[in-house]
């Protein structure tokens, strides 16, 4: 294994005001709340209203900041990683950037990845501090997936929430950081889960008013969950002999919190014990790239993870991408 090292300074989030409950989303969807806790186990999920991406992002980033031994002078790199921009241009951390009035010489830079994007960002932070590149570095996943959500898909629309999570990451000369990462993609199933409209191929002005459900969230739940049931096992068997590494290792599991039929299924077929797989879904929904770094700031806050604990992020994403990241504190 080639470790990546960097040191996780602070951490942070933000939610909305506006918590939706299972019982209240019934009168958008034309099912019962019995039927949304028994697709999604979503229980609660929180609503933006008034508050962009960008907005939710800044108040994330103040939060770690107000425990961060490292002030905003001492920044060097803002790092965007999300999958709901505001707008296609400018990048989304650059509206970040305005939003929180930061000096010039911090440069902002994004990656979407959609639910994978916080795993690729600390990737790509962690080689950029390992480099000497930058010295510190701000990653933000902040999402407002409700804006877009397709009511007459209920099991999609009635899973997914709006958040921010942000962490200051900095160069590290100890055995810390990224232990290993993989990712594969299966870009055969690339329209399973998207949005169509909104870019240069599906353009307002080449569009009938008739075709707005394009600018819509639209997943086929169905060949996604038979497809990751099929391969992410062989995925991450493969992987954990290939960097020598046994679940035991590893004090959590972080999956990305898709779905709970998803999440347990995972637990199951890859024999997690229960006490190890970190499960929040239920109090959030999904999250898209915000639910890994939501349930790694809530481990660490709670003080569920020490130094030197290790943690194992595992992620699905549109594309069919997967992921995977060891991580040592």
């Amino acid at each position: 294994m080639s470790l990546l090292r960097f040191k996780i300074q602070a951490s942070g989030s933000y939610l909305p005001a506006r918590a939706v409950s299972a019982k209240e989303m019934e009168q958008y969807l034309a099912v019962d709340e019995r039927w949304i806790l028994k697709k999604t186990g979503v229980e609660n999920r929180y609503f933006s209203d008034d508050e962009n991406q960008a907005v939710m992002a800044a108040k994330a980033i103040n939060k770690a900041l107000e425990t961060s031994p490292i002030p905003l002078e001492e920044i060097d790199l803002l790092i965007s990683a999300s999958g709901t921009p505001d707008q296609p241009i400018p990048h989304n951390s650059a509206l970040i950037h305005k939003e929180l009035n930061l000096p010039a010489s911090i440069t902002p830079l994004d990656v979407n990845a959609t639910c994978l994007s916080f795993v690729q960002a600390l990737k790509v932070a962690a080689s950029l501090l390992e480099t000497k590149t930058y010295k510190n570095i701000i990653i933000v996943s902040s999402e407002r997936p409700s804006v877009g959500l397709n009511y007459d898909s209920p099991e999609s629309a009635a899973l997914l929430g709006d958040g921010a999570v942000a962490f200051i990451i900095s160069q590290s000369e100890d055995e810390q950081g990224a232990m290993f990462t993989e990712f594969e993609t299966y870009s055969e199933f690339v329209h399973a889960t998207e949005i169509a409209a909104g870019g240069t191929r599906l353009h307002p002005n080449k569009m009938d008013s008739n075709e707005s459900k394009k600018y819509l969230f639209d997943m086929n739940g169905t060949k996604v969950f038979k497809v990751t049931s099929k391969l992410f096992p062989g995925f991450y068997s493969k992987n954990m002999s290939k960097h020598d590494v046994h679940i035991s290792d590893f004090k959590y599991i972080i999956p990305h919190q898709a779905s709970m039929m998803g999440l347990r299924l995972m637990q199951k077929k890859l024999e997690f014990p229960e006490e190890k797989f970190y499960i929040n879904l239920q109090k959030y929904g999904n999250l898209v790239a915000g639910s890994i770094p939501m349930a790694l700031h809530e481990l660490i806050e709670s003080k569920s993870l020490k130094e030197n604990d290790k943690v194992l992020l595992l992620a699905t994403a549109a594309g069919l991408t997967f992921g995977m990241m060891g991580i040592q504190l």
